[in-house]
């Protein structure tokens, strides 16, 4: 019904975004991902969307790209797993991150999600398996083991699984991957600039 909305931020928040569309405010439930992506107040924005309509409520989902969105309908079909958690499993991981977990079937990681335990992770990877084959951001190889364990370290050190991913892939892009403490030690250089 409604594809997707440009105009200006109006007001934005970690889970929404308020789109200024010539005098109309459309109210978005996003993700933390997205809410990092499309700006700040007073700037254009496009987001691809997602409307909810249910005997009681009309609910849009916006989304910074089409994978984004491609996920949040593949989590939301899944048993269990309904519009507000899918929201947060892309808020907890973001779209790659999550992918790269569910491809490794790394239960450890998508544990860290806020509300998403190991029998929910478990299920994801067994109805998610091969449903990402064809996405742009697929990865190409499954991870080593050293990725894993760097990112499940630095978890275990309390950051975040978003930051921690991103920093890890940053590392071994400039260090390789065979020597874990120095992957550990330059994503958290790389977390602590940011």
């Amino acid at each position: 019904m409604i594809d997707f909305i440009r105009g200006f931020i109006a007001r934005k928040g970690d889970n929404f975004v308020v789109i200024d569309v010539t005098g109309i405010g459309y109210y978005l439930s996003i993700s933390k991902m997205t809410s990092d992506e499309i700006g700040q107040s007073g700037e254009e924005a496009t987001l691809i969307t997602r409307l909810l309509h249910r005997e009681d409520t009309m609910e849009l989902f916006g989304f910074a790209n089409e994978e984004e969105r491609f996920l949040y309908d593949a989590l939301n079909s899944i048993s269990g797993i309904g519009p507000r958690m899918a929201l947060n499993i892309l808020s907890g991981l973001g779209a790659e991150e999550f992918v790269f977990a569910v491809e490794n079937k790394d239960l450890k990681l998508l544990s860290t999600i806020k509300g998403l335990g190991k029998k929910t992770a478990q299920k994801l990877c067994f109805e998610l398996d091969g449903a990402f084959d064809k996405m742009a951001f697929h990865s190409s190889k499954k991870a080593g083991g050293a990725v894993r364990d760097a990112v499940s370290a630095l978890v275990a050190l309390g950051y975040n699984p978003l930051d921690a991913n991103r920093g890890v892939r940053e590392a071994v892009s400039l260090v390789g991957e065979k020597n874990i403490d120095a992957v550990i030690r330059t994503a958290l250089e790389i977390i602590r600039k940011q």
